[in-house]
């Protein structure tokens, strides 16, 4: 995937951007969706993760609470095969650990950001680098973690469940220094040095249907964090089935409606207690040319352990 612009003239050009702005939702019409019979599956990779999010990430351990974190990708991240991430507090953001990787200051800087719900059962990995040579390198990896069991509908909700949180994206815009996540020296060829991904960060609120097996929602809330909380605009996660195992995959729009790339996730848990999942979008900035971001969550459902204070507005 490509590279974008150097930081001096991304900041340039931000700095003439208006605020994000937010959704217009419109009636849906009744004519039933076209279905192009013809279309090809996406691939999946042998976690079941569909490649437009997966993309380059092909597997990830995270242990909580632990310094590292083990990721196999397919790229110039490291020598072996499963490459270790060492614990970088200075890039966390609220709700997730971050990690990083250089192997020496003229290598790409890839960061990593995990977390995993609050009765463990699932867990996700984001992770990305900044770009060098005119490409970048990232994707999502998620499981479920134990045992999984479907929400089963009752007389009070219906089989209807909320699940809320926070949401973290890498983006390939240059992150201006010095936040680096690791020392980069002076005197080097501009073409040469390798840049750092910038943070994002968010709020995902998202409903599931388990008499319908069906589920939707939205990120909003988007901050470019390493340019001064610049506002980017909303994502809605367009309603799409949800599997006998818990997983799922759709499309995301803006919000004019335009499809500007994919999510996919899983359930995980006794009665879908927890949701981790990813977003792969591009093209959502009008001011920007290429722009990509790599996006994750991992959520508690609302009513149980761990859940978000939005969930107080919802029936559990």
């Amino acid at each position: 995937m490509t590279r974008l612009l150097t930081t001096a003239a991304l900041m340039a050009l931000l700095a003439a951007c208006d605020n994000a702005q937010p959704f217009t939702f419109q009636p849906v019409g009744d004519e039933e969706p076209v279905v192009d019979e013809d279309a090809e599956e996406e691939p999946v990779s042998e976690a079941g993760i569909p490649e437009s999010v997966g993309n380059n990430l092909e597997t990830a351990t995270y242990r909580p609470g632990g310094n590292f974190l083990s990721v196999q990708i397919t790229s110039l991240d490291s020598t072996p095969v499963n490459a270790i991430y060492e614990r970088n507090t200075a890039l966390d953001v609220p709700g997730y650990r971050a990690f990083s990787q250089q192997e020496d200051p003229l290598d790409r800087i890839f960061i990593g950001m995990a977390q995993q719900s609050a009765d463990g059962a699932t867990t996700g990995v984001l992770v990305m680098d900044g770009g060098q040579f005119n490409k970048f390198f990232g994707g999502v990896y998620y499981e479920q973690t134990g045992a999984y069991s479907a929400h089963t509908p009752s007389q009070r909700n219906n089989g209807l469940v909320s699940y809320a949180g926070n949401y973290v994206g890498l983006l390939n815009i240059d992150a201006p220094r010095p936040n680096e996540a690791l020392t980069v020296p002076g005197g080097i060829d501009p073409s040469l040095v390798p840049g750092q991904p910038s943070r994002v960060t968010g709020q995902v609120f998202i409903n599931a249907d388990f008499a319908d097996n069906t589920v939707n929602g939205a990120i909003y809330d988007r901050q470019i964090v390493d340019y001064g909380n610049f506002d980017l605009a909303d994502v809605a996660l367009i309603v799409t089935e949800i599997d006998e195992n818990g997983r799922f995959t759709g499309d995301v729009e803006d919000p004019a409606q335009d499809v500007i790339g994919s999510w996919a996730g899983t359930f995980g848990g006794v009665q879908a207690s927890g949701i981790a999942g990813g977003i792969s979008i591009e093209e959502f900035m009008d001011e920007v040319e290429n722009e990509a971001e790599f996006g994750l969550f991992v959520l508690n459902k609302c009513g149980t352990r761990g859940d978000a204070a939005i969930c107080d507005e919802v029936n559990p």
